[in-house]
């Protein structure tokens, strides 16, 4: 039977060495918000530590889209990958950080965090470095940048200590070159540039640790935090018509944005499609039914912008093994040129906190070849 390790410091505090084990807790601020809780992941990643994590999160049971804040120097490679195929398939964020506190009457499991870092805890610095590295790329959305993270060569200690015995055979070579595939086939699966494995390769066990750059974090794609929109695309719609698309992706909500005809050019409609499958789709039928049916839809240009009034169409909740939510509305007055001529589509609105949030996830640019709105306007669903 696993029992969920707890650290040995003293009766109250929480304040780990990363040199010890790994653990998870549980952490809060005391508050009651997006980023309020997170799960506590600190120490050296062992043999043992994916076992450990897979018995948290059956007790647990963590919300997909809950965070899990990892501060490690590494540890056992294969363990790493292990950590990060269970955070993947939990649906977790990942962030690096060092929580210290107090444990709270509550739960003996969390961590509140005092808000303000003990001077000796300052000097520790959180990291993510070697095994860690692959453990949080794991995370389906990852904040990267401002944090320590650093990679170099996979190795046994032996080879590290003394770097000119000669203690490798043919088999461990071999070996060697299986766990640089699999690697491979583990970074591109999470959605990571193949590059960071060549980066890492390139720096030897015994030398410096090299940490990486906001830049190269972004453009390894290590973070994905930021909100994203593909290129405007035409699509089918069913065999009467077609839309234009754009896709969003962010820590939040995750859209596909469609602009669409009925029947004539000057009878334009925006929908939105959301993938439920987290289980809040009656929580985002509710929003859209809230701002669409109480918005202006705005088309920003270099010149200005045209407002125009939003008259809800339908939001529908489809079920099954991949639920979505599904909204339209008819943009009164606009066309089909006029959504051509924008740069951008906004969702204006004077609600309450949680549908202005969500009508600013709505809102998204128009990327790309603008002409393939004129093709939709020559194909409008009938």
């Amino acid at each position: 039977m696993l029992t969920i390790a707890t650290p040995t410091y003293g009766a109250e505090k929480f304040d780990y060495d990363i040199k010890s084990p790994m653990v998870f807790l549980a952490g809060y601020n005391g508050g009651n918000c997006n980023g309020c809780e997170w799960i506590i992941a600190e120490g050296t990643i062992t043999s043992e530590t994916p076992a450990l994590f897979k018995a948290y999160l059956e007790k647990k049971k963590p919300n997909r889209g809950a965070s899990i804040q990892l501060n490690s120097p590494g540890g056992n490679l294969i363990a790493g990958i292990k950590l990060g195929e269970l955070i993947r398939s939990a649906g977790l964020i990942t962030l690096v950080g060092k929580t210290v506190g107090e444990r709270a009457s509550f739960d003996r499991e969390a961590i509140k965090d005092e808000g303000e870092v003990a001077p000796e805890s300052a000097k520790r610095e959180p990291i993510c470095a070697s095994a860690c590295v692959y453990a949080f790329v794991g995370g389906e959305t990852r904040f990267a940048t401002k944090a320590k993270i650093g990679v170099h060569q996979f190795y046994d200690g032996k080879s590290a200590s003394d770097p000119l015995a000669k203690t490798a055979s043919s088999i461990d070579r071999s070996a060697d070159q299986l766990l640089a595939g699999l690697l491979l086939e583990y970074v591109i699966r999470m959605g990571i540039d193949p590059k960071l494995i060549a980066i890492a390769s390139s720096v030897p066990p015994w030398g410096e640790m090299k940490w990486l750059t906001d830049q190269e974090l972004t453009e390894l794609k290590i973070d994905n935090s930021e909100v994203s929109y593909t290129p405007l695309s035409v699509e089918p719609f069913g065999t009467q018509g077609s839309f234009a698309e754009t896709r969003s992706r962010s820590i939040y909500y995750s859209f596909h944005h469609r602009i669409y005809c009925k029947d004539r050019p000057d009878s334009v409609y925006l929908a939105f499609s959301f993938d439920a499958k987290g289980g809040n789709a009656d929580y985002v039928k509710s929003m859209f039914e809230g701002v669409l049916s109480s918005s202006s839809i705005e088309l920003g240009t270099s010149k200005g912008a045209q407002f125009f009034p939003s008259k809800l169409f339908g939001v529908v909740v489809t079920k099954g093994e991949q639920p979505t939510v599904q909204a339209s509305t008819l943009v009164v007055g606009a066309t089909m040129a006029d959504f051509q001529a924008a740069d951008r589509v906004s969702i204006n609105s004077n609600l309450s906190k949680h549908e202005g949030n969500m009508a600013f996830w709505m809102s998204f640019p128009i990327k790309g070849d603008r002409r393939k709105i004129g093709i939709v306007a020559r194909s409008c669903v009938k």
